[in-house]
């Protein structure tokens, strides 16, 4: 149903009937990531009634349920005044709804004050109610609020596949293959090899957005315990690291590429990409 391997586990928890009451979801796109929560959210709420759950889907796809509430910052911060409006929003029972839902987007700008209103909420979880917490790195959350949610990591390719030129495949391998392998001579490699094939910062994202898909299905490989794909033959040896080798890379990879909308030295970025990825 989902392209995530993200909302995929959280289907999953719901078929085992094992939802949480608290999810922290790490992902590099919040705005897919909420589109795709907004999703599952209809679908765990249906009724069975083909229009009354239309209804639904739209009132939630609309931000305009009653009984959804998603909570963006204030400014720079999400403000102990939005956390207290939520906890009055949910004194009385889900509309239309089985669950009483909220989304904190950005969470990780709940600033002291709201952050331990929020902690107060959750130590005390009521039935019903299901919360989400979206950051694009977990490590930014309090201790406190990260050991009362169930942890999700939702990542998605950043840019169509198809988009980028078929040659970025075979040089990512090769490269991959080289900083995994003879990680000393990286640097060589990136100055003699690389930086000649990388001409400007879209051909800079053509490579890293690859190497990111490349992880990613790497991931996915070494999750579902399954045959590598023939492309990537070459780098089996990687299915050794654990699952959040893959993600770390990815996640790294990812505020790479964000840096190439700033004034950056693409010989110093992928000098930096083969030091700091190690």
């Amino acid at each position: 149903m989902f392209e995530s391997n993200g909302m995929q586990e959280l289907m999953n928890h719901y078929h085992e009937n094992k939802l949480s009451h608290a999810f922290l979801v790490e992902t590099n796109d919040q705005e897919k990531c909420l589109h795709n929560l907004l999703e599952f959210l209809s679908f765990i709420n249906k009724t069975g009634d083909e229009k009354e759950d239309y209804k639904l889907s739209q009132l939630i796809e609309n931000e305009s349920l009653p009984s959804l509430m998603i909570i963006r910052p204030d400014g720079i911060n999400i403000k102990k005044e939005q956390i207290l409006d939520l906890k009055r929003f949910f004194q009385t029972r889900p509309t239309f709804s089985k669950y009483n839902m909220y989304i904190i987007m950005a969470s990780e700008n709940l600033n002291a004050s709201s952050a331990n209103t929020m902690l107060k909420f959750l130590e005390e979880p009521e039935e019903g109610i299901l919360g989400f917490f979206l950051t694009n790195n977990k490590e930014n959350i309090i201790d406190t609020i990260k050991s009362r949610c169930q942890i999700v990591i939702d990542y998605y390719d950043i840019a169509d596949t198809n988009s980028i030129p078929k040659v970025w495949q075979a040089i990512a391998v090769n490269y991959i293959k080289e900083y995994e392998i003879v990680a000393d001579e990286a640097l060589l490699y990136n100055k003699n090899v690389i930086v000649p094939l990388v001409h400007d910062k879209k051909e800079c994202f053509y490579l890293l957005q690859t190497i990111f898909n490349i992880y990613s299905n790497l991931y996915l490989n070494k999750v579902a315990n399954q045959e590598i794909l023939a492309d990537f033959e070459s780098l089996s040896f990687l299915l050794k690291k654990d699952v959040n080798y893959f993600l770390m890379q990815m996640k790294y990879i990812s505020k790479l590429i964000e840096d190439l909308n700033f004034n950056v030295n693409i010989s110093l970025l992928l000098d930096r990409f083969v030091l700091e990825s190690r």
